[in-house]
């Protein structure tokens, strides 16, 4: 089994990896000594973010030293937490992890929790301001009823509509934010394709038989998705309806 990353196996490393614990830590707050604060340039919005965090238990000593795209992921696992019906522990990279450790399989990382976490953190000042605005400012039900939208039609299995819905409408951006998105589109998708086609390709050509499971959206991406880019690279890549 091919995951994303392995972040169970990660949070384990952490705690017994001093070296390990400290790049992680160098990810999540300044280096500078600096505050959240002093890299948000909307002191509204940051004061929101503070009061949200504190409203939905997700608040610390530490909150204030974390980079704004620490504080907006808390407020988003806040969401994702109001999904009574959805829980992660029973999403597919879940299940498919406890397969492969009943039946003893290795389970292979296609990327990394530490790049994941590197990439993530490293986003300007103004992109992790934009999407901390979007997190602070999301409203629930819609949020929802987006999220259950895309679970339906996942569980449908429909190719067209899951890419049609998948599409980012950048038709209403200004300048500024169009600049914004394609550097949050370049880091989280486009150059991660890249490296997940070349992972897949060497699964291909090795002979090993891989099940290699990652974000729905890195698939059918219109730009480089792997389902387009393996065909592009002359493979055959065809959907398997499960029933």
């Amino acid at each position: 089994l091919a995951i994303e990353c392995n972040t169970k196996e990660f949070d384990k490393q952490v705690e017994k990896d001093d070296a390990l614990s400290e790049k992680v830590s160098d990810c999540y707050f300044y280096g500078d000594g600096s505050l959240a604060k002093d890299h948000v340039t909307n002191e509204e919005l940051y004061n929101d973010a503070i009061s949200m965090a504190k409203a939905s238990g997700g608040h610390h000593a530490n909150v204030p030293y974390l980079k704004p795209y620490m504080i907006g992921s808390s407020l988003d696992n806040f969401y994702l937490r109001l999904g009574y019906h959805l829980t992660s522990d029973k999403g597919a990279e879940s299940r498919l992890m406890l397969l492969a450790e009943e039946q003893e399989k290795p389970i292979l990382e296609v990327e990394s929790s530490l790049f994941q976490i590197q990439m993530m953190t490293g986003y300007s000042d103004a992109l992790q301001e934009m999407l901390l605005e979007e997190n602070v400012y999301t409203d629930p039900v819609e949020y929802w009823a987006s999220v259950d939208e895309l679970y339906a039609l996942w569980c449908a299995g429909d190719e067209a509509a899951l890419i049609e819905k998948l599409k980012d409408d950048t038709s209403e951006m200004t300048e500024e934010e169009l600049v914004l998105y394609n550097e949050y589109n370049k880091a989280m998708m486009i150059d991660r394709n890249d490296g997940m086609l070349n992972v897949a390709r060497q699964y291909l050509e090795s002979g090993d038989v891989v099940f290699y499971a990652v974000g729905l959206a890195h698939l059918l991406d219109t730009n480089n998705g792997l389902v387009f880019t393996l065909r592009d690279a002359g493979y055959t890549v065809t959907l398997v309806e499960y029933k």
